[in-house]
């Protein structure tokens, strides 16, 4: 019997990607697949969703049409179960898609997209826990503590709707001419710092084609954290044409997280899950003993 498919669309991303999801859900059915198309309508609404469908054994295969946020809520209600998750590739950056491979050459194709769901190819992805403000949830990707969470507060929802990934472009470089607060933090050991910017990512790709990190792997329990060097805007540029180039670990001192919880932020320090602003304070981040399981398409070759 074919999987039964259920498809959780975030129609915010579905304005400018709408077609492309239900491109892949007519390959999906033209092959046989049952499928059926839920349609967020709140933050955390897919969550929601996800965790039904799990109660109630309706669906085989749970997959996320959207961006770094829709995978997060999706998987964060899967999370606990057997059941896979798959992805359609429908945001901004489609980091996560990339780093599963159902971005070839960075190019969406409906096809692709579609044998990627319907293959019974996975790979257990280890999520890490964030606390911040007495609650806790899922992340996959990366917590940003300072820069990157600055261009987020600065990025106009409307122009990103129009123009996509155009739309950091000022918003960058608005954080630029802002030296933002040092960042704290403090390791599972008690050993404590300071730097300019912190990434801890359980993933090497970050912002869409750029690798952050070969410090670790997908499918690897743990996270390195990045404390990058420096103050103010001409350290933060340098940052980015090491990112540009694939080599911003050498502008890091780099922590192996594998156990435990890293402190990190403080009371005037902007944070960010998965490309999606969380507020100002100081978070604990810790990487988590059960994986989920992700559809893949062919994995990347770096």
């Amino acid at each position: 019997m074919p999987d039964r498919i259920a498809i959780i669309r975030n129609p915010s991303a579905g304005r400018r990607t709408g077609p492309f999801i239900d491109k892949v859900a007519r390959r999906l059915r033209a092959a046989g697949y049952p499928v059926t198309v839920l349609d967020t309508e709140a933050p955390g609404h897919a969550t929601d969703i996800a965790r039904k469908l799990v109660e109630d054994g309706t669906a085989d295969l749970i997959v996320a049409a959207g961006g770094d946020g829709t995978i997060r809520e999706v998987a964060t209600g899967v999370n606990g179960s057997d059941l896979p998750v798959g992805l359609i590739p429908a945001g901004t950056a489609n980091v996560l898609a990339r780093e599963l491979g159902y971005l070839p050459r960075g190019r969406r194709s409906s096809r692709h997209v579609a044998h990627a769901l319907m293959s019974k190819n996975t790979l257990a992805l280890h999520p890490f826990e964030v606390g911040f403000e007495g609650s806790a949830r899922l992340g996959f990707c990366w917590l940003g503590a300072g820069f990157d969470a600055e261009v987020l507060t600065r990025v106009s929802p409307k122009l990103k709707a129009v123009t996509g990934r155009l739309a950091f472009v000022p918003a960058t470089f608005g954080a630029l001419l802002r030296r933002g607060p040092d960042v704290d933090w403090q390791a599972p050991d008690g050993t404590k710092g300071q730097c300019g910017w912190l990434i801890a990512s359980n993933i090497r790709r970050y912002a869409g084609p750029f690798i952050l990190t070969r410090q670790t792997r997908v499918g690897d329990r743990g996270l390195a954290c990045l404390m990058l060097k420096g103050r103010g805007g001409l350290s933060r540029m340098g940052d980015q044409m090491g990112l540009a180039m694939g080599r911003l670990d050498r502008r890091a001192d780099v922590l192996a997280l594998a156990d435990g919880s890293l402190t990190v932020g403080g009371d005037a320090v902007p944070l960010e899950l998965d490309g999606d602003f969380l507020g100002y304070g100081q978070a604990t981040v810790r990487p988590c003993e059960r994986a989920v399981r992700f559809r893949t398409g062919h994995m990347p070759d770096y």
